[in-house]
């Protein structure tokens, strides 16, 4: 039996060997990673494999970034997790730290201002930390079409990761029109930039700029609802106005929950109000 694991994992490596260079699968590592892959075959092929797009062991098998034994260095963040200012680089309080993210790598986001990339252990969504914000990438392709590697990728706790909002506003870029970001991964197009930051005490710093790709990964947020004060009849929003649909609409057009966001009364309000869809 284990004469035949070991033939079995010989094979698979030689497979892995002729598909993938290993100079590729070994450039997304630093040197003590590499040296751990080499004395560790079995490290080396689930590496391989991840790189060919190939799970291992199952379809659940973690992200690439953290599967074996890749465990980035913890550093401290060098600027405070609410603003902009940069940390005391002489603090030894590791219990108050904000968080212990690189930025060493220097990666930068399409507008040139420099992020970090971060993860929780354990998880499979990578982040970008920028202007006291998170954002997570929604997919591991859109964040290679970034020009992102793995060594990029700094470890941050769940709890620290916590403190940070969520970035809410974003831009596709060479493109000054404003989208709104919903928590379920929804654009909605913000007509009134204005008004509505004037709503959401939000500012022009906090759009961060991502790219097509990313954008058209989203779909559009069509179908609202007033949170503030609660009020649960269904509107159809878009740049001309809004429609009320009645349930008899909602339910013909198939409209499904998670489809339907919430809004406040004054965005609504913003508004035209056009004819309703009745049926």
């Amino acid at each position: 039996m284990l004469k035949s694991i070991k033939y079995g994992l010989s094979v698979t490596l030689l497979l892995i060997t002729a598909l993938v260079p290993v100079s590729s699968v070994f450039a997304y590592y630093s040197p003590q990673t590499r040296m751990i892959a080499i004395s560790d075959p079995q490290t080396m092929v689930c590496r391989g494999l991840a790189m060919s797009g190939l799970g291992c062991g199952s379809s659940t098998a973690p992200a690439p970034y953290v599967m074996g034994t890749y465990q980035p260095k913890q550093v401290h963040l060098n600027f405070d997790i609410f603003s902009n200012t940069s940390a005391s680089s002489t603090s030894t309080d590791n219990s108050n730290s904000t968080t212990a993210v690189s930025n060493a790598v220097a990666p930068k986001d399409l507008s040139g201002q420099k992020i970090n990339l971060v993860s929780v252990p354990n998880s499979q969504e990578i982040y970008e930390l920028v202007n006291g914000q998170k954002h997570p990438f929604p997919s591991f392709s859109i964040y290679y079409d970034y020009g992102y590697t793995l060594d990029m990728i700094q470890p941050i706790s769940q709890e620290q990761l916590d403190k940070y909002p969520r970035a809410s506003l974003v831009k596709v870029k060479g493109n000054s029109k404003i989208y709104y970001l919903t928590e379920g991964g929804m654009v909605r197009r913000v007509i009134n930039t204005n008004k509505i930051f004037e709503i959401y005490g939000d500012r022009k710093e906090d759009v961060i700029t991502i790219s097509r790709k990313e954008f058209n990964y989203y779909p559009t947020n069509e179908y609202v609802y007033q949170f503030s004060p609660l009020n649960r009849d269904v509107f159809q929003i878009s740049t001309k106005g809004k429609r009320y649909l009645t349930p008899m609409a909602v339910y013909r057009l198939g409209i499904s929950p998670d489809q339907i966001a919430p809004v406040s009364k004054l965005e609504l309000d913003s508004y035209k109000t056009l004819a309703p869809l009745v049926d």
